[in-house]
């Protein structure tokens, strides 16, 4: 290679090596602000939580701090009567005991004047009876018996006034009323110190969450600057990449499960001559390609890579190590070639070694090259025989996609606080080395997102979110990934019917790979289903995904829970902000039911009678004896005939049920497995900031599908999921340990649907 020509393509490698490095940094700083904006946004829902429970507290030690008040003034009344009463007591008792002495005299004077009277009255009666003095003196004894009476009557009467006034305990209860108003003033002065102290930290805690809704809106802005930083350079990088690099990419299929293939395309190498020849004839197709050569190589080792590697890997003739392009008609515009990871290779499926003749390793870096060798003739014109090798593709690895709970699939808390659902997951991903079940090299980690208006109101705007959402999220559109599935599908039923005279044909399996992947072990990978049967499946998978992309294409907004959340953010929720699932006790067939059962709610009585019943029949009358295979076809079936009659003039809620229901009947054909999960709902159960639940307030549960494996290299295998918690309905939690008179009463949300 001249010196000029070698400069030129080390200036290349070196620029794209540069800006590669620069999107991976900004990259990086991306997700940080990721991080940073929910955290920010943590502290600030976090600080509004404090707040509700400060203003609830506030309240309470309000009503508190009034009664208090109230019993005070009360003691103090109280005491002052007491006071009173026992200094008007002793005078009372003074008093009684002086008069009851008076009245006593008194009565013995009368005593004595009677006795008097008495004598002359015997006098009288004995000297004048029965005449004038007799009568007067009669009469005047009868008066003076009846004052001795009342005088005796008088002095009795006194004297116990006297004894009962003595008996009053006034000074006892002058000590107690002492006692009690000096309790109730220490209570007031307790109960003040709180409410002031409540009055403060309220104050406080007001200020810290203004000052948290500065620091939220920086890490918006941050967030925002460096996903503008972020497409800025991934454009300069893709621009550069198509001028200099022959728009060399590798495409990663990011469908579940389908891990087997990645797709390396690039344009033609374009000579910078004249296409005619001198007799004015075309040039041969692809001119002045001979041949291209695609080579996977480690990135790690992709700095060192250079021509005479590549040469010397063709040279050798070991096709493993590489794939074969000709140039023909099928590819002047392009190459598109997709590159199986294992299996045996063909020339319909070439399967790719790396450059030192190792297989693909799922979770390991790579980069892919392509070597362009020219024609003889051109070389003679040129007066040059180097070939060409292009600068190395972006980086890339293919991982196991793990499933994501469906959000139809999480039941609403249960009165003894439990949250049921269903997953379907590739079996192999949860076995070891040697083949056993370990559940938990896989975890299903239950965070409760607060879907609370009041706590999350000054955040981002719907119309905000939107936008993060479209600039943050995983670099790849979600049309795109629509569009994928919707080629793989036409591609599928284009085979089947250029095998339109084969009896059966075989399911799909996904092959092994070195590392952890898919193991071919269930019998419906190995039993034969008609061509018809499957035509009908992909017919109706594919008139589900193209309605489905109409859909995400009208609707990509962030519904709920009114900040920023999504996989990258929920990956590093902290042990103590995450709930984990147990084992549950569902089965198969009770999933399918519930799936089944959505359907016919969301249908309505007037459309009812449209469903095919059969589909129920067939899932309840299911006997573990049934046919694997055969019992799915036969719901398909069903569900094709339904999907005909009522899909295209109900709702276009009714289309993710069918959907979901169609898309787990082909994941169990494929050989996934159904595992039953529960979370617990308990007194220490946090959101996903770590705060304990609030009693009535409202939550949203998101379900983290995520690796949990010693060996890290057995993590970087998987891509972890997360439940579309955006469309999952919220419940009202009820603190068991709480009054009932404390819990809100919230109205009953449904399930959002994207329609």
């Amino acid at each position: 290679m001249s010196s000029y020509n070698e400069n030129l393509h080390s200036s290349v490698i070196s620029s794209l090596n540069t800006q590669e490095l620069e999107l991976q940094s900004v990259e990086g700083k991306l997700e940080a602000s990721m991080l940073s904006l929910y955290y920010a946004q943590g502290a600030r829902i976090t600080t509004a939580e404090e707040v509700e429970i400060t203003t609830a507290k506030y309240a309470f030690e309000k009503k508190i701090h009034e009664e208090a008040i109230i019993d005070s003034d009360v003691s103090t009344n109280v005491l002052k009567s007491a006071n009173n009463a026992k200094e008007y007591s002793a005078k009372s008792v003074s008093n009684t005991a002086v008069a009851a002495a008076n009245v006593q005299i008194a009565a013995n004077a009368i005593l004595k004047l009677a006795s008097d009277a008495g004598s002359i009255f015997s006098i009288i009666n004995a000297a004048d009876f029965d005449t004038d003095i007799y009568a007067q003196s009669n009469k005047a004894y009868v008066l003076m018996n009846d004052t001795a009476y009342a005088a005796e009557k008088a002095s009795q009467d006194s004297m116990e006034a006297s004894a009962l006034i003595a008996e009053v305990t006034t000074n006892t209860l002058a000590d107690k009323a002492t006692v009690t108003d000096t309790s109730v003033k220490d209570l007031l002065s307790v109960v003040t110190k709180q409410f002031d102290a409540t009055t403060t930290l309220l104050s406080t805690q007001s200020a810290a969450l203004a000052t948290s809704n500065t620091k939220e809106k920086q890490a918006e802005g941050v967030l925002e600057d460096y996903s503008v930083g972020y497409n800025a350079t991934e454009e300069a990088y893709n621009l550069n990449n198509s001028e200099l690099n022959l728009d060399l990419k590798v495409a990663i299929p990011i469908t579940i499960g389908d891990h087997n293939s990645y797709t390396v395309s690039f344009n033609n190498y374009k000579s910078a001559f004249n296409v005619k020849s001198a007799d004015g004839k075309d040039k041969p197709i692809g001119y002045p390609v001979q041949n291209y050569y695609i080579m996977l190589v480690e990135n790690s080792k992709s700095g060192t890579f250079s021509m005479n590697d590549a040469e010397g890997i063709v040279t050798q003739g070991d096709a493993k190590r590489y794939v074969e392009i000709t140039p023909n008609t099928s590819n002047t515009n392009g190459i598109i070639q997709k590159i199986y990871t294992s299996g045996k290779k063909t020339l319909e499926k070439p399967v790719l070694q790396d450059s030192e003749g190792k297989s693909l390793e799922l979770g390991k870096e790579y980069v892919v090259f392509v070597l362009v060798t020219f024609t003889t003739a051109y070389k003679r014109i040129i007066n040059t025989f180097d070939d060409y090798l292009s600068a190395p593709s972006k980086m890339f690895l293919i991982q196991n996609q793990l499933n994501a709970v469906n959000a139809d699939a999480l039941q609403q808390p249960t009165g003894n606080q439990i949250i049921n659902f269903g997953i379907l997951e590739n079996p192999a991903y949860l076995t070891n080395s040697q083949g056993v079940e370990t559940l938990s090299n896989i975890q299903y980690r239950c965070v409760f997102l607060p879907n609370n208006t009041d706590l999350v109101r000054g955040l981002l705007t719907a119309e905000e979110l939107k936008y993060i959402d479209e600039e943050v999220k995983d670099r790849v559109q979600l049309e795109k990934l629509y569009a994928e599935k919707i080629a793989v599908v036409k591609s599928q039923i284009a085979a089947l019917k250029n095998e339109a005279t084969a009896e059966k044909v075989e399911q799909p399996t996904l092959k092994n790979v070195k590392g952890t992947t898919a193991k071919k072990t269930s019998k419906a990978n190995t039993a034969g289903i008609t061509i018809a049967e499957r035509m009908a499946l992909l017919n109706i998978q594919l008139e589900i995904l193209e309605k489905e992309l109409v859909v995400v294409k009208e609707n990509k907004g962030h519904l709920q829970p009114g900040f920023f959340f999504n996989l990258t953010t929920a990956e590093q929720i902290p042990a103590g902000s995450y709930t984990l699932a147990d084992k549950g006790k569902d089965t198969l067939i009770a999933y399918l039911l519930s799936e089944i059962d959505d359907i016919n709610e969301k249908l309505g009585e007037d459309n009812l009678n449209k469903l095919n019943t059969s589909i129920l029949a067939l899932v309840k009358n299911k006997s573990t004896s049934d046919d694997t295979e055969k019992f799915i076809q036969k719901v398909i079936t069903s569900i094709e005939n339904t999907i005909k009659e009522v899909l295209n003039t109900t709702l276009k809620s009714l289309l993710n049920d069918f959907g979901q229901l169609v898309k787990d009947l082909i994941q169990l054909s494929k050989g996934y497995t159904f595992y039953s999960k529960q979370v617990t709902l308990a007194a220490e159960t946090t959101d996903n900031f770590g705060n304990r639940l609030i009693n009535g307030n409202a939550y949203i549960p998101a379900i983290v599908s995520i690796t949990n494996n010693p060996d890290e290299t057995v993590n970087a295998q998987f891509i972890n999921a997360l439940s579309d918690f955006q469309h999952t309905a919220q419940f009202i939690y009820n603190d068991p340990y709480a009054s009932k008179d404390t819990i809100v009463s919230y109205p009953k949300q449904t399930t959002l649907n994207q329609s």
